[in-house]
């Protein structure tokens, strides 16, 4: 209940930006969505470490063939601006 209490205001958060409403809290507020969101971490950390472990190869070898894409573009861009009558 409380996840989807959360992603209903993350969702309706991001919206359209038609209007700028401003939500104050008072600080027993604060305290009790610190309280729910610290609850709801610990509950899912589990999963997200989990599924953090079972994609990080893929996600590593993803982030080094980009790095390494964009070194080789760079490399192509700085080779051609060196004239060939040297």
């Amino acid at each position: 209940m409380i996840l989807l209490l959360l992603v209903f205001a993350l969702l309706s958060a991001c919206g359209g930006g038609e209007e700028k409403v401003d939500y104050r809290l008072t600080s027993k507020e604060r305290r009790k969505v610190d309280t729910l969101v610290a609850a709801e971490v610990r509950v899912l950390r589990p999963l997200m470490d989990s599924l953090c472990d079972a994609n990080f190869a893929e996600m590593v070898d993803a982030a080094t063939d980009s790095i390494v894409q964009l070194r080789l573009e760079e490399e192509l861009r700085l080779r051609n601006r060196i004239p060939l009558n040297q």
